[in-house]
């Protein structure tokens, strides 16, 4: 990634010791867009904030229900029997914490706008498991929708065997009430299916959720989220999807039955978050994630 030195006229970056954010789109002209967290009372980064066409989160962060459920983020409750999950205090496992090293690289080229970013799984010595590259690229093509591209790498320290749970996500995003099917939202995948009972536990490309809300500045819309699994991926893509607003393309192992990454062998995984205006099927969701597809074919598995 090569970050411009031209002048921008997109959305104003803001990048400081505790965050990177993005103020000002068509989105959201007047308000931050984007915001990712990188040092705070948190035991690991999270974005907190997307904004969708009405001018509002299409993220929850962090309802009460959930402390650990933080926007979008990364965590796996089982490394070598130490805890990188919950937010609150357990009884039964040690937390570790995941924590942010450095922006490598800032991109600042409308209209694409992202980071770098080097980080470290560390155990409650301060002893370092995973060393992590995340990179985010947002790329603001469109007043009607926009993606936000993740992309993480997890290398071995030392021997690794993540726990066969469910408390576990690689990455994972709790939408707005609003969106869910709890509150009113839908929620569909790739495969024809609807609702928790034929999403949660199933292999699927891609699960949209959306719903109708009021905006920011009283026209009324429906927007949307959906999160696309990449052909590279471990396969097939079983996904945690519950009625009330979690969503995980990537349930840590918990579909999988554990598994484990020897020291210095990598894991890569990467998705595509779709926000937009409209339905999936208006918004063409479908269209869109096919072209993801051939993306990551022309680009290749190395890039």
């Amino acid at each position: 990634m090569i970050a411009s030195e031209q002048a921008n006229t997109g959305p104003e970056v803001l990048v400081d010791d505790h965050r990177f954010m993005l103020r000002g789109t068509d989105f959201s002209p007047d308000c931050v867009t984007l915001a990712y967290h990188v040092r705070g009372a948190t035991r690991r980064p999270y974005l907190s904030t997307l904004v969708g066409p009405s001018g509002r989160n299409m993220l929850e962060c962090a309802p009460p229900d959930h402390a650990h459920h933080l926007g979008l983020w990364w965590g796996h409750g089982d490394v070598n029997g130490v805890d990188f999950y919950l937010e609150l205090e357990r009884e039964d496992m040690d937390h570790g914490r995941v924590e942010h090293v450095a922006f490598d690289e800032i991109v600042d080229d409308d209209p694409w706008f992202g980071f770098d970013e080097t980080l470290e799984w560390r155990d409650p010595d301060g002893v370092t498991l995973i060393d992590e590259r995340r990179i985010l690229l947002a790329h603001y093509a469109d007043e009607h929708w926009y993606t936000v591209d993740l992309d993480s790498t997890y290398s071995a320290r030392i021997d690794l065997k993540f726990g066969d749970t469910k408390e576990s996500v690689m990455p994972g995003l709790r939408v707005a009430e609003v969106l869910t099917t709890n509150g009113g939202g839908t929620m569909v995948n790739s495969e024809g299916g609807s609702g928790e009972q034929e999403c949660f536990g199933k292999p699927a490309g891609w699960i949209d959720r959306c719903g109708d809300r009021r905006g920011v500045w009283h026209k009324a819309y429906t927007e949307g989220i959906a999160v696309f699994d990449h052909p590279a991926n471990p396969h097939p893509a079983t996904w945690f999807a519950r009625d009330y607003g979690p969503l995980s393309p990537f349930p840590g192992h918990h579909f999988l039955g554990g598994g484990s990454l020897a020291a210095g062998e990598s894991m890569r995984l990467r998705h595509r978050i779709l926000v937009h205006e409209g339905g999936a099927a208006e918004a063409d969701v479908a269209g869109q994630y096919a072209r993801y597809i051939e993306e990551s074919a022309v680009v290749g598995e190395e890039a």
